[in-house]
């Protein structure tokens, strides 16, 4: 991970060529807010709920984060490519339903797969998976396990053992884990639907593993809880709703350049990065809603002790888009996994840096969609041009058919950032979560985002309702 220091250098260089207006804007407010993703966006609407005057510092031209709506302008159809569907968990429904958006069950088009290795071009002509009854008896040995230690990981830490009594399934690599319960059948499952982000899952820790497809994920998959999406299949409709009910409270296209914490109140100064208009904002508390690495907190003026927290994570970046070319085949799938799995033994996963699959939007559509998965260092342009890599060498292996075009043309592109936090086993023994726990309040800054609960978007927001409340009491 990039240390506090190296960005501070990395961006002051960028902050002092910055182009700004003539005026610095002054304005005041209860609770300055970092992001307008899922937490940030969902906290603004609880805060205003409760009396508190907000401003969202967002650094995009819309609210949701991860959220990707696709519009395709030849049919108006709209098709979404970063979060498919919300879990019901929580309040989630009535979240949707405070802001008049009908949601149903998201139908998906039934389509037909191709499996190959992406790097070596070969197709997997024996790969066929579990049956959906072996699926469903490994998922119910997985969850009855998974179940045991929910309250410890979601809505958030809160319950999280002492290092010593967290709990050994907990720490164990998941390859060990998956041996010692004998839920293999369940695996292809997990990694394409959740499990993807982390790369190659078994070689993973459990609890991260967890976290990304976690007991409230595996009941989906069962039937025994609901999720669902906006009817009109397009989830960003929900975020441009709570940006009408927010209005002036939200300043897209600025990012944070430096601030001042202290026990009385935060002073942050953002800067609009289009129209150059720099503002300082006084707030009485600060929330954080962004991922808690180094080069997006150099304007925080972290000190030590918050530095050397923030400094054990480890995350993965995910990069999504609507891609089109003549050669990808309408109607199918084509998914992305080492020539080993061939074999079915169920236990061959990509690892770092991999492009999981180019998939059909829609019945008879020339789009698809691809989700690139790589390590912290992985960059957008590097996404872009992995996801090229292999869809040349599908072509070129003949798995493809031949065309006049040989290159994707990304007709959307979307940077997740990093994901799926996650610490070492001795960290976590030496007390990782009850040390990041107590940065919550210091300096009048709190924290919401999945560093400190889940990817999930709705599980984020049950974590809002109950720190919220704490906040605003301290």
């Amino acid at each position: 991970m990039v240390s506090l220091k190296d960005a501070l250098l990395q961006t002051g260089g960028l902050l002092t060529a910055r182009n700004t207006t003539n005026t610095t804007m002054l304005v005041s407010t209860d609770v300055v807010i970092i992001g307008g993703g899922a937490s940030g966006s969902h906290a603004a609407v609880r805060l205003t709920d409760y009396g508190q005057d907000v401003i969202v510092i967002e650094k995009q031209s819309n609210l949701g984060g991860a959220v990707d709506s696709y519009t395709d302008p030849m049919t108006n159809n709209p098709y979404d490519f970063g979060v498919m569907t919300f879990v019901d968990y929580g309040n989630a429904s009535g979240f949707f339903d405070r802001f008049e958006i009908p949601v149903s069950a998201r139908e998906n088009p039934t389509l037909d797969y191709l499996h190959a290795d992406f790097q070596t071009g070969q197709l997997l002509p024996n790969y066929t998976g579990p049956s959906w009854d072996q699926e469903v008896a490994a998922l119910e040995t997985y969850l009855a396990i998974a179940e045991k230690y929910e309250h410890m990981l979601v809505p958030g830490y809160w319950d999280f053992p002492n290092a010593s009594d967290i709990p050994e399934d907990l720490l164990m690599n998941f390859g060990d884990f998956v041996e010692k319960y004998n839920f293999t059948d369940a695996l292809p499952l997990m990694f394409s639907t959740t499990g993807l982000g982390m790369g190659n899952i078994l070689n993973k820790m459990t609890m991260p593993v967890m976290q990304a497809f976690g007991a409230q994920m595996a009941r989906v998959m069962m039937g025994t809880q609901s999720s669902f999406s906006p009817s009109s299949g397009r989830n960003q409709d929900l975020y441009d709703a709570i940006a009408e009910f927010l209005g002036d409270k939200v300043f897209y296209n600025t990012h944070a350049v430096n601030s001042t914490r202290s026990d009385d109140g935060v002073t942050v100064t953002v800067w609009d990065m289009v129209s150059g208009q720099e503002t300082i904002v006084n707030a009485k508390k600060l929330l954080i809603a962004i991922e808690p690495v180094a080069t997006k907190l150099a304007a925080f003026d972290l000190d030590g002790h918050e530095e050397e927290v923030f400094s054990k994570f480890h995350f993965s970046r995910e990069y999504t888009g609507i891609v089109s070319n003549p050669s990808l085949p309408t109607n199918h799938s084509v998914t992305n996994l080492p020539y080993d799995a061939n074999y079915n033994t169920y236990k061959t996963f990509p690892d770092f840096n991999f492009t999981t699959s180019f998939d059909c939007v829609d019945y008879d559509s020339d789009l698809f969609r691809v989700i690139m998965v790589g390590d912290e260092q992985f960059g957008a342009e590097d996404a872009k041009g992995l996801a090229q890599k292999n869809f040349k060498t599908l072509a070129r292996s003949g798995i493809l058919p031949a065309s006049n075009q040989t290159h994707l043309k990304f007709e959307a592109f979307s940077e997740h950032g990093p994901m799926h936090d996650s610490v070492s086993g001795e960290d976590l023994q030496a007390g990782f979560i009850q040390d990041l726990l107590g940065l919550q309040g210091l300096r009048s800054t709190w924290y919401t985002g999945a560093a400190f609960s889940s990817n999930y978007q709705t599980i984020l927001w049950q974590y809002n309702e109950i720190l919220l409340p704490q906040m605003l009491a301290a």
